[in-house]
């Protein structure tokens, strides 16, 4: 048997499926060595159609769009609020390309066996493989584990009394209806999979029945005119579950439309305290008798099925669509006796052992996909040493308190594996930003305005982030720590030339931050001269024109742009006209484009206070100085309130630096005839101290004062 050399660090991540395809791309944007191992011939998980995965034809999502995405990489805007599985594989594999993913896998390879080195905790991990070129061994650091937990079939235990002699198969291996049609099938099963295979063989066989054990909570699809998991996912920032559950079975209640006739036993545990099934096809056709509801199995007597209320019928074929086992067969029962009751820090590492990790291995109320990313990025932390797990015993009592909780909410039905979507990424949310990480790990991004003061502290933090950074502005300055092209942003040949070589240089645009700005006196009663020209020309035109130069980069990578407009924008200040409508201006183009591109690209305006800054020179050597007016903010706060809108799940629309911002924008929006007077009294009252004294441009406003 061969050794092969992965080389020193090396984590091992192991599956291709959504788990394994979010570690990866976590460890790779933290600058980490990583091999991935795949023993299918491509990515992609269960939503490949193949013998060896739980798919089937017509399998789609039960998570809506938003509720599903990766946070850097939204669904298209075109597809259904439910995605197929063909088009849940093509997003899997498109992020995968995206992100550089699949270059780091190994296909066709099984990992047959882990063993700790030396059988000690931290000396790494000794794998053997077999790969197209036969069996092999590799040495790694750090194993992660994220195979999934839909490949070993669960039947009951213990099986049910009698024998019976038709066919049986598992959920994990229907593919079509067709391969029944014709035949009396009774589907063993409350889940999704065993509402859609129902609703599919409703059509081919000669009879469905579904065979209910308990009472299940079958949700529409559509609530209140939208995906009835956003209406929880909008609760769960407001109220905690039990009083969620209160609402949402209240909504229920309200908005039943189930039609008259039979319906399936009614769940006797809330709506948050078991594990939904989305359908709006079955309970129309049990109603209809073409989906035959009966309850557990009591016994099985050759062709016939008894039922615990006495009920027999004649079956054909059963389909017993009762889950899965979780499994590691790669792994000794020293390090995982029983994957689905292991306690786990934050459900991904081993109390007090950091060398092996879990992606994936969870029960989520929601899509898996949030809770994957966010299991990827802690472990990116950990291994790449920006975070510090807690030490073993406060993480014991973490993990403990959570799996208290789980049972007291899920009861014992695999409650270390439980997890409620929303509260689980809020408390990983906190982990993560408690310590520093690279949040920006491997985005491509382009600032203007990059020799300026707030284009080199953003570029610094954004470098520091992980991130890659191209800068454009009029001159390339000697002391710049990135590369910064020349280029002059009102023109249009310039700009071409300057985006191309910026694409170039960082091999395509992620993220598009439009700084460049230029300010200086110029009031609103006098005619507009070359002061005003230059300021729209520069902070409106030359922002649009650079935008729409990016926006095919932006669109292919499903970037963001963010613009640096001013609070002036919706708090304008008299003696600056030209400054305050160009950025409003510019506010506006922003507001468009959200309209016209927000389904493949994040749109967000920043409205900065004064910092001190060359930029208003111009101002002050005029007398007309802001320093009385606007409070002064350091540079710092707004590039922090700029990295959290770029790295925000979602793009934000309007994003404030301050508190005191966020005020002054709320009063300028809902309360400008209060703006204007709180205004026009700072005005008067500096006219008064005589601030504008020898300020011949400010000469009118303050005749007018006077008289």
């Amino acid at each position: 048997m061969r050794t092969g050399e992965p080389g020193r660090g090396v984590t091992a991540v192991v599956g291709g499926g959504a788990a394994g395809i979010a570690a990866a791309k976590a460890l790779v944007e933290a600058g980490l060595p990583v091999l991935g191992v795949e023993r299918a011939a491509s990515l992609g998980g269960l939503w490949r159609l193949d013998d060896d995965t739980a798919s089937y034809e017509g399998l789609r999502l039960n998570t809506s769009k938003p509720r599903t995405e990766f946070s850097d990489f939204p669904m298209p805007a075109e597809w259904p609020d439910y995605p197929t599985r063909a088009q849940m594989l093509e997003y899997l594999r498109s992020y995968a390309d995206r992100f550089g993913v699949g270059e780091h896998f190994r296909f066709g390879t099984t990992l047959e066996s882990a063993r700790r080195i030396g059988g000690r905790t931290g000396d790494g991990w000794e794998l053997e493989l077999t790969g197209p070129g036969g069996p092999y061994r590799e040495t790694v650091e750090h194993l992660v584990v994220a195979n999934g937990h839909n490949h070993e079939p669960l039947l009951p235990e213990p099986p049910y009394p009698g024998t019976f002699t038709g066919t049986a198969s598992h959920a994990h291996d229907y593919v079509t209806p067709a391969d029944l049609a014709g035949r009396r099938v009774l589907v063993v099963g409350t889940g999704n999979s065993a509402m859609d295979i129902a609703a599919e063989l409703a059509d081919h066989a000669s009879a469905v029945l579904l065979s209910a054990r308990r009472g299940v909570w079958v949700l529409p699809k559509r609530l209140l005119g939208r995906p009835s998991d956003q209406l929880n996912g909008a609760l769960a920032a407001l109220l905690p579950w039990r009083v969620r559950q209160v609402v949402s079975q209240a909504v229920l209640r309200v908005a039943d439309r189930k039609p008259a006739g039979p319906r399936l036993p009614a769940p006797r545990r809330g709506v948050l305290q078991d594990h939904p099934t989305l359908s709006d096809s079955v309970p129309r056709l049990i109603a209809e008798g073409r989906v035959l509801a009966r309850q557990g199995i009591a016994r099985l007597d050759g062709s016939r099925v008894h039922f615990a209320d006495g009920r027999v019928d004649e079956v054909d074929h059963i389909v017993w669509c009762t889950g899965y086992r979780a499994v590691t067969p790669f792994l000794d029962a020293a390090t995982a006796p029983d994957p689905a009751s292991m306690l786990l820090y934050r459900h991904v590492f081993p109390i007090g052992d950091d060398t092996i990790s879990y992606v994936g291995l969870m029960q989520s109320t929601g899509s898996a996909l949030p809770v994957v990313e966010a299991q990827g990025r802690l472990v990116a932390a950990v291994r790449a040493g920006t975070h510090r797990l807690p030490d073993p015993g406060t993480a014991r009592r973490i993990a403990a308190a959570e799996l208290d909780a789980a049972r007291d909410r899920w009861g014992q039905r695999r409650p270390h594996m439980r997890i409620d979507v929303d509260q689980y990424l809020r408390v990983m949310d906190r982990e993560l930003r408690a310590s520093p990480s690279r949040a920006l790990a491997g985005r491509r991004i382009l600032v203007t305005g990059a020799a300026g003061t707030f284009g080199r502290a953003m570029s610094a933090r954004f470098t520091a982030l992980g991130a890659r950074v191209v800068g454009l502005d009029i001159a390339r300055p000697g002391d710049s720590d990135i590369p910064i092209i020349a280029c002059d942003i009102t023109s249009q040949e310039s700009v071409d030339a300057a985006v191309t070589e910026a694409a170039a240089l960082l091999g395509g645009i992620d993220l598009l931050v439009n700084n460049a700005g230029r300010g200086g006196p110029a009031p609103a009663e006098l005619a507009p001269g070359e002061e005003v020209e230059a300021q729209l020309r520069l902070n409106l035109l030359g922002a649009w024109r650079v935008t729409a130069t990016v926006m095919p980069h932006l669109v292919r990578t499903r970037g963001r742009v963010v613009f640096v407009a001013s609070r002036m924008a919706v708090l304008p200040l008299p003696l600056a006209a030209a400054y305050g409508v160009s950025k409003r201006a510019l506010a506006a183009y922003a507001d468009a484009l959200r309209l016209e591109v927000g389904t493949h690209v994040g749109v967000t305006t920043v409205y900065p206070s004064m910092v001190r800054s060359p930029i208003h020179d111009s101002t002050r050597q005029a007398g007309l100085s802001l320093d009385a007016v606007s409070r002064p903010e350091p540079v710092e706060g707004v590039v922090d309130a700029i990295v959290r809108a770029v790295t925000a799940r979602r793009a934000p629309r309007d994003v404030a630096t301050t508190v005191r911002g966020r005020v002054e924008m709320m009063v300028g929006r809902h309360a400008p005839s209060l703006a204007d007077r709180l205004v026009r009294r700072t005005v008067a009252a500096r006219v008064a101290a005589g601030d504008f004294a020898n300020a011949p441009l400010a000469a009118g406003m303050v005749s007018r004062h006077r008289s």
